[in-house]
């Protein structure tokens, strides 16, 4: 099994990969998240855009993506430097699409998405990443609620709900989809054309 990650990040899926015997490419724009998978995880991820660089073809996807402009990363040209909202969707869509093209049929895509608010405004990243997977043509096959043990529910929601008037997602979602068709989206396109 060959697992690829787009958002590398700083080496814990990578060392959750070698751990299980998995051959894992990681590719990450920050050499600073780069050098800290060295050196904390022993993992050797690779600087390179995953919306430009060639991407490996692979059988399992297994990754987190920034969440636009919540974090700051130190390159000045990622995701979370994307003025709009809408203009990092459509960039996140093209990376997922340039993913999904290098997945094997029958390759299990695994990601971990939230959600969040801002000024008053609702960001939906789990629905827009459900969408943008069914648009490619993947079938959704499992999610999964995450809850990390040292972050207590009461703790956190009740003081921002009373501080910003509403509740806040303490939790994040994996979701897995399957590439079960070569190319549906062209099949589509054949039978629109008919």
């Amino acid at each position: 099994t060959h697992i690829f990650d787009p958002f590398a990040g700083w080496g814990e899926r990578g060392e959750a990969a070698k751990r299980h015997g998995l051959r894992y490419t990681g590719f990450d724009i920050s050499s600073k998240a780069i050098k800290n998978a060295a050196e904390v995880y022993g993992v050797c991820n690779v600087l390179a855009d995953s919306l430009t660089a060639e991407l490996p073809e692979f059988d399992g996807l297994f990754t987190c993506p920034p969440y636009w402009n919540l974090e700051k990363y130190e390159s000045g040209d990622g995701l979370d430097r994307i003025k709009s909202w809408s203009g990092f969707l459509f960039q996140y869509a093209e990376i997922l699409k340039r993913c999904y093209n290098r997945a094997t049929v029958g390759a299990t895509l695994c990601i971990m998405v939230g959600e969040w608010r801002s000024k008053g405004i609702y960001y939906d990243l789990e629905f827009e990443t459900r969408a943008i997977f069914k648009r490619l043509g993947a079938t959704i096959i499992d999610q999964i609620v995450v809850s990390r043990k040292k972050v207590s529910k009461i703790k956190i929601m009740l003081p921002q709900c009373k501080r910003l008037g509403y509740s806040v997602r303490v939790h994040e979602v994996l979701l897995v989809f399957k590439k079960t068709q070569q190319e549906r989206s062209k099949s589509v396109k054949a039978i629109r054309n008919r």
